[in-house]
């Protein structure tokens, strides 16, 4: 319970993030992460169309890469089709679309609050300004601070640049950075799509990029704003999180759970003054995170494998009520993905160790059912230790407004069925589409891995992370 309101309460330390970072600290930038469309597992019985869809939409994104030798390395690259112009459609035409993390940024004078969509199969920084009217869009000449530009960074990006109002103590005023604005032709459709911004964040790759333009934690790292060329997500619940540039929160998180864990043992102590409480934590923090540590000692690290380009890298297994069912398994990590995709033998054989698991008919065979009742304690072994995945219940909202059968469930099968759908599903990556991605035995790790956790990514190092929120 103590943990639950720690949880709760980091929302509410959100905006001072800055103020409570300590004075020797990496500086570091904390912004706010929101999910388009809310959470995504309700109360209601499993629409099992809606999940064969998103399903088939993932793994279609996925398709439009593949995997080639350069040099002496291993690289993934994007599928170039034959119709394909410089009006990109995947460049253009994603922005707006539901199940997808986005935060704020405020650019320009006066300052536009833009919502910025995260994207961790790019590394790309840039602004879509369409002519339609829907999105978040940019607007170029309402900025007394637009630095033009006429540099081509894209066929149809040119690279000006802005400033932009980070809320930090380390930061006191704007900070100038190259904002590439990509423009769709006006005779192509992508220019009835939505505007808006893209975030990228994959390893930094010259064959994934599609502009030839700097991202932003490069810009924030050479201007010296930022030390570490690091990123870390955290999500507090199924619709709210924080992303942090050049550091994460673990000290935050650290500090509030000891903090609540002392204020509700001594609840009503006369002792237990807000200085008396202080103190106290203070006292813990020495030994749980000594001030003389360094950052990384506080995760657990995995090195970045596979071909070169996305945040792939090995698990080492996958435990069920405590045992071992199986192990060696290949990831990629994406917080853009509502699900957790596995192939079909290890999506098999990961049911087949839970009890009253049923796989469901055709079309949506995809998909496994589990008894609502049978709490199951899942966890993926990552660098050595083992970090619980879709445990419990979750928060107070979840209770309220989640599916039946807890954390691990995408809603009930059927009123009254007693059985409720499992976030785990088969992919259907080892078809011709996919042959080339490389990806026919992996998992994807998505939004329902990152969930109580703190998932800390390296560019510099080329690792990522992982420690318990």
């Amino acid at each position: 319970m103590a943990y639950l309101h720690a949880i709760l309460i980091l929302t509410c330390l959100l905006t001072h993030l800055a103020v409570t970072q300590p004075n020797n600290a990496a500086p570091a930038i904390h912004l706010p992460l929101t999910r388009r469309g809310n959470r995504f597992s309700r109360r209601e019985t499993a629409n099992l169309t809606y999940l064969a869809d998103i399903l088939q939409a993932v793994e279609a994104k996925y398709a439009s890469s593949y995997r080639e030798v350069d040099g002496n390395r291993l690289v993934r690259r994007w599928r170039l089709k034959d119709n394909d112009d410089e009006n990109d459609p995947h460049l253009i035409d994603v922005a707006g679309h539901p199940n997808r993390w986005y935060t704020h940024l405020k650019v320009g004078e006066p300052p536009q609050d833009l919502e910025v969509e995260l994207d961790m199969l790019s590394p790309d920084f840039y602004t879509v300004v369409t002519t339609s009217e829907r999105g978040s869009a940019y607007n170029a000449s309402g900025s007394r601070s637009h630095g033009p530009s006429d540099d081509s960074v894209h066929a149809i990006c040119h690279n000006p640049s802005d400033e932009f109002h980070f809320t930090s103590n380390d930061i006191t005023s704007p900070i100038r950075l190259n904002f590439p604005i990509c423009r769709p032709s006006k005779a192509s459709r992508q220019t009835l799509t939505n505007s808006g911004t893209f975030l990228g964040f994959s390893p930094p790759s010259e064959f994934l990029s599609k502009l030839s333009s700097p991202s932003l934690l490069d810009q924030l790292v050479n201007q010296g704003i930022l030390k570490h060329k690091i990123w870390s997500v955290a999500l507090l619940d199924t619709e709210t999180g924080i992303l942090s540039l050049g550091g994460t929160i673990a000290r935050e998180v650290e500090e509030t759970k000891i903090r609540v864990e002392t204020e509700l043992k001594h609840f009503g102590e006369s002792i237990a003054t807000a200085e008396w409480v202080t103190a106290q934590v203070e006292e813990q923090m020495k030994s749980a995170m000594p001030m003389a540590s360094a950052w990384d000692e506080h995760f657990k690290w995995t090195d970045v494998q596979g071909a070169a380009g996305w945040w792939t890298a090995l698990m080492l297994g996958v435990w069920i009520n405590g045992s071992k069912v199986l192990k060696n398994q290949p990831i990629l990590l994406d917080v853009n993905v509502p699900l957790i995709l596995a192939p079909p033998v290890a999506v098999q054989r990961f049911y087949a160790s839970i009890g009253g698991t049923k796989r469901l008919a055709a079309p949506y065979d995809a998909f496994h059912a589990f008894p609502c009742l049978n709490r199951v304690n899942i966890a993926f072994e990552i660098a050595g230790w083992n970090f619980p995945a879709m445990a419990g219940d979750g928060t107070a909202s979840d209770a309220l407004y989640g599916p039946a059968g807890g954390r691990f469930s995408l809603g009930k099968l059927g009123d009254g069925s007693g059985y409720c759908v499992g976030s785990v599903v088969e992919s259907r990556m080892a078809g011709p589409e996919w042959r080339a991605s490389g990806l026919r035995d992996f998992w994807v790790l998505g939004e329902p891995f990152f969930r109580g956790l703190g998932v800390v990514f390296d560019t510099e190092k080329g690792r990522v992370g992982v420690r318990n929120y």
